[in-house]
């Protein structure tokens, strides 16, 4: 694409994602270049009214006749899940720039399709992995890279969300649990910053909120989800994940990162950072020859919003560049990844082996 050219952007689905994260998140680059021309959304009357609250010029009920226009060269999926495999092949096939949201897809099935899609268009595809790009991730990388935590063999993830008042009895649609929708981010920052090893086991077990632990999975109401899910996952390298999160839990909110090297520690309060906008969010610990702690922090600007993903992806579009750190062949491994853990959850637990 010229340099020169301009990106006219379309969204499609209008939920409060979009509206509290993603499009402030593309108003505040302030890309001179860059338009948000276009909204859609399945539920009838929803994206005219976000379209006129946020003064975007066309609004449709159906995702095919944003892909239509011809001035729209670029969209954002912000659906359900279980829509994206579709509305991505669509989009590329219309001949769209594609930024997608994750859960990029369902399975690994539904992801090398979308990549194979992709491949034949030629148009940039990114999934949209928020934080990945952000300035203290990658900082951490760099860290690691430089071996400054020594020789890197853990990452932890631990996150957990409160109970609200109104909380209803959860369930979603297409039946992606906490194990998908939280795990499809971290598994894929845990790939990141090791260096991307291979996965060569997936262990997991899931609980589900409303259900008796002694019911068997397969027994359980059509369409119950997991409100909580621990995973480990180990890789070639001998370097591991383990990840533990829950959702409506009676406990105070908690989002953490730990990358455990053997010199070096880092541990991040992700929601100090995110939902406090915090950047006192980050602790680096080494220890010294005579065995004491050093607890030290960064003087820095943390990024806390999904601008840094998006200007990315533009840069790629103004290039005519495949994205280098977000093209999807690793969500293809992270997919493959979850589609063992669900096996792993199902079967109590069971290591699964992955080829």
């Amino acid at each position: 694409m010229d340099l020169n050219a301009h990106i006219n952007l379309g969204i499609i689905g209008a939920g409060r994602v979009t509206v509290e994260r993603h499009i402030p998140s593309i108003r505040s680059l302030g890309h001179p270049k860059v338009s948000l021309l276009g909204v859609a959304d399945a539920l009838p009357g929803v994206a005219e009214k976000r379209a006129a609250e946020l003064h975007i010029p066309y609004a449709f009920d159906d995702y095919r006749k944003l892909l239509a226009l011809d001035e729209i060269n670029a969209v954002s999926i912000c659906t359900p899940t279980f829509t994206h495999a579709q509305i991505a092949i669509d989009s590329l096939k219309a001949g769209k720039h594609v930024y997608l949201e994750k859960p990029a897809t369902l399975n690994e099935m539904e992801m090398h399709q979308v990549m194979e899609a992709a491949k034949e268009s030629g148009k940039v595809f990114i999934v949209g992995s928020n934080g990945m790009l952000q300035s203290q991730m990658l900082m951490f990388k760099r860290m690691i890279d430089n071996n400054e935590l020594g020789e890197v063999f853990n990452i932890s993830i631990t996150r957990a969300s409160a109970r609200s008042s109104n909380d209803v009895k959860r369930k979603t649609i297409g039946g992606d649990g906490i194990s998908m929708e939280s795990a499809s981010h971290n598994v894929e920052w845990a790939l990141y910053l090791l260096g991307d090893p291979k996965p060569v086991s997936v262990t997991g077990i899931g609980y589900y909120k409303y259900d008796n632990l002694s019911i068997p999975l397969e027994l359980r109401e059509h369409n119950e989800v997991d409100d909580c899910t621990l995973a480990l996952i180990q890789f070639d390298n001998g370097s591991s994940f383990m990840y533990k999160a829950m959702r409506n839990a009676v406990a105070p909110a908690e989002y953490e990162v730990r990358v455990q090297g053997d010199k070096g520690l880092i541990q991040y309060d992700v929601n100090k950072c995110y939902k406090e906008k915090s950047d006192d969010c980050i602790r680096f610990f080494n220890q010294r020859e005579d065995g004491h702690l050093v607890e030290s922090r960064p003087l820095m600007k943390t990024g806390k919003t999904h601008a840094a993903m998006y200007a990315h992806f533009f840069d790629c579009i103004m290039e005519g560049k495949p994205s280098p750190i977000s093209s999807g062949t690793r969500s293809v491994v992270v997919m493959k990844v979850l589609d063992a853990l669900k096996l792993s959850m199902q079967n109590k637990g069971k290591q699964i082996i992955l080829n």
